[in-house]
């Protein structure tokens, strides 16, 4: 495999235009007009007609080693059609590590401009991120979208945040992060205080959204408090020297024992309070008779984990494995606000496959080779370094002044060092190294964090010195406009351009 080659830091600086370029921005599949008056065999005919067309038309004009993996199952894209139709506010979730590839513009193109629904961006896993960029990139999607709100949250407290994600010694720092077990969670009334001022205008219901406020600060600082009691008592005695030795051998397990230990099966999955709804009922529209805040958001960005975290206790079960929730659920917050939690699903998109799997958006046990995704995320992050792993050819004379670092050579010396090996021939058990590490990316450990394009020379520290996406797109339109008069008068056809994405593409040629 060939050796490395590190990418500087601003390889990690994106924009939208980077990641979507004016040619590469697919449309997602839009519910087909209905009426109540037809029968629902005729709808679902129509829809699943619609939705083939919609596949034929991604794949004659993309090819399919281009396209990133996507959802192709129509009844998950049904329930995002359902979701976004009875919210009259919608939680946009996004992992604040990449948030541009988790905000597809066609779903916000779709949610806001077309149904008009009320859209608030929620930065998720902020404990992962230094603040400085959570701010940058706080302030590029306030600048980028001004019609939307933000708010960012973490279900983890803010003793365990990073200060800052650009050193390696902060970096080796979470490679052995502990395992919390208790929610203590960080930016709920900031995710509620968002909600509040969207000014929404609903005739016979009135939110105090002030209540719930106060109620989930007060919520916050009892589990706090409860929390620090239940850790002080595991952290004492030999029982606790043994409770925490288990907790630690968590990192280890396989990613199947993981999701086991993820999900909890006594979950309050109380009638009352969680309800799987079918997504054939008539309700097609925000209800008159309480505000329905729906959670949008791909695979593994922590819905269900917000929803736990609003409601202060779990109510619906988690998993780090994507696509853990198979159906929408209302959870109803008050008598008169209900969450409604989507599906995680993948919009298609022109991304390279090893992004995708290090943002958690593809199962790691379905990757068959995962050592490209291993290279694009060492090009990028000093693991040898952060992993502080031995190379196998540094105590050979021969090659200890010219040996490089591959993707094979890090999953190798990972192997050895963690005791990896085969059976019978008892050599490094290189593809259990890989999938560990990239479970290690997913979860966390191991941080691969975007910024805003910028970054590096302090832009995006104050707001407001950027065009909006609004006022770029109004000037892309009247400079094709001009080109498309221009090429009428020559008779000649204008170029397009390849829609290259080379920031992110990032494999060696």
């Amino acid at each position: 495999m060939k050796p490395l080659r590190r990418l500087p830091p601003t390889s990690l600086e994106v924009s939208f235009e980077d990641l979507y370029a004016a040619d590469a921005i697919i449309d997602i599949p839009k519910r087909p007009p209905w009426s109540y008056a037809e029968s629902r065999e005729v709808v679902q005919e129509r829809e699943s007609s619609y939705f083939q067309k919609w596949l034929d038309a991604v794949y004659a004009k993309y090819p399919a080693e281009e396209l990133s993996y996507f959802e192709h199952n129509l009844e998950v894209w049904r329930q995002l059609w359902r979701v976004a139709e009875i919210s009259d506010i919608i939680l946009f979730i996004v992992d604040v590590r990449h948030p541009i590839l988790h905000f597809p513009p066609s779903l916000y193109d779709y949610v806001v401009k077309d149904l008009g629904r009320k859209l608030i961006l929620v930065f998720n896993k902020i404990d992962l991120v230094g603040q400085d960029t959570l701010e940058a990139w706080t302030n590029y999607f306030r600048a980028e979208f001004p019609e939307i709100s933000a708010a960012s949250f973490s279900c983890y407290p803010k003793d365990g945040f990073l200060k800052s994600d650009s050193a390696t010694a902060a970096l080796k720092s979470r490679v052995r992060r502990k395992y919390k077990r208790y929610y203590r969670a960080v930016g709920v009334p900031e995710v509620l205080r968002a909600c509040r001022d969207t000014n929404l205008v609903k005739g016979g219901v009135e939110v105090d959204w002030d209540v719930l406020i106060d109620r989930a600060e007060d919520e916050r600082r009892k589990r706090e408090e409860e929390a620090k009691r239940k850790s002080d008592e595991e952290v004492s005695g030999r029982r606790g020297r043994r409770k925490r030795e288990q907790l630690d051998a968590k990192e280890d397990l396989t990613e199947d024992e993981s999701q086991e230990s993820e999900v909890d099966e006594n979950c309050e999955d109380a009638d009352n309070m969680v309800n799987k709804l079918d997504i054939e009922e008539h309700e097609a529209e925000p209800n008159k008779n309480w505000v329905t805040i729906g959670l949008v958001g791909h695979p593994n960005v922590g819905k269900s984990s917000l929803i736990n975290s609003v409601i202060g206790r779990k109510v619906v079960s988690t998993s780090r494995t994507p696509g853990h929730t198979k159906h929408f659920q209302t959870i109803h917050l008050t008598s008169d606000v209900r969450l409604c939690d989507c599906p995680g699903l993948v919009f298609p998109a022109i991304v390279p496959k090893p992004l995708q799997i290090l943002a958690g958006m593809y199962r790691i046990s379905q990757v068959q080779e995962p050592y490209t995704s291993i290279q694009y995320l060492a090009e990028r992050v000093p693991l040898e370094e952060i992993l502080n792993l031995h190379h196998p050819d540094q105590d050979d004379p021969d090659t200890a002044s010219t040996f490089h670092w591959s993707a094979w050579r890090i999953c190798e010396a990972f192997a050895l060092d963690r005791g990896f090996l085969t059976a019978r021939v008892a050599r490094p058990d290189v593809y259990r190294a890989a999938n560990m590490i990239l479970r290690m990316c997913v979860d966390g450990r191991i941080l691969l964090g975007f910024k805003p394009k910028g970054f590096s020379q302090g832009l995006w520290r104050e707001i407001g010195h950027n065009a909006s996406r609004m006022e770029k797109d109004e000037e892309r339109a009247a400079v094709k406009e001009e080109e498309d008069d221009e090429s009428e008068e020559e008779d000649i056809q204008p170029e397009q351009d390849g829609g290259a994405f080379e920031l992110l593409a990032g494999m060696d040629e």
